[in-house]
């Protein structure tokens, strides 16, 4: 399929109507940040492409509102039904962590489940809690930090300030900078987006989900 020649930007008018709860402020600072990262990655060549983007990214932020993972668990119960393969509420089972240990601690959490895996060390290097989850469509790991660091800015300065993925500009461009690495635009060129879900979310199970919010956005953002 050939790449449009036109380009598409949002509007202040359109961002308020598809998330009214927004501030203005937020809504300015998002305008500017969505726009840049659009016509980075070429998102912005069709109508779809835009409104698949802002979709998800709406979906995967509560409407704008937490670029950060939560892992901020309140009960050890929760913690041992999310992953039951790294906590028990037994306390004499050392094979698992002791779940009460974890509560209301997102760090030392973090540290413990993210350790030794996408690209992150063990977890007395802190690489858990450094590099988990940020951005409109998370990027999670040492490893998908350091490729987007290479491949948007190349000076290891998001590597060395990991949090800066959690500001507006970054939050927006990491997204763009993801949907460009996983093909995405040729996911909503071809109208597929249980399959684009499927490459942000890891299943298909909140497609029934993020459709509405798909909905509000074909008629929100109309050129």
């Amino acid at each position: 399929m050939s790449t449009p020649s036109a380009s598409y930007s949002i509007t202040q008018a359109q961002l308020s109507a598809f998330c009214p709860s927004l501030p203005q402020s937020t809504v300015q600072s998002l305008v500017t940040s969505a726009n840049a990262a659009m016509a980075r990655f070429q998102i912005n060549q069709s109508p779809r492409r835009v409104r698949y983007f802002m979709a998800q990214t709406s979906f995967e932020t509560e409407s704008y509102t937490s670029f950060s993972e939560d892992l901020m668990y309140t009960t050890p119960e929760r913690l041992v039904a999310v992953w039951p393969s790294r906590f028990t509420m037994d306390s004499s089972n050392t094979a698992y962590a002791y779940a009460p240990n974890y509560i209301e601690n997102p760090q030392a959490l973090a540290n413990l489940v993210y350790a030794d895996r996408d690209g992150n060390g063990a977890v007395s290097s802190g690489d858990g809690w450094a590099f988990h989850g940020r951005g409109a469509i998370q990027l999670t790991g040492r490893a998908e930090y350091t490729k987007y660091d290479n491949e948007v800015y190349g000076d290891g300065h998001i590597i060395a300030n990991p949090y800066l993925v959690a500001n507006m500009t970054d939050a927006m461009l990491s997204a763009a900078w993801f949907w460009n690495d996983n093909s995405l635009n040729a996911q909503a060129d071809a109208d597929a987006f249980t399959q684009a879900t499927q490459i942000i979310n890891g299943s298909t199970d909140t497609v029934p989900q993020r459709l509405p919010v798909l909905d509000l956005a074909n008629s929100t953002f109309t050129w």
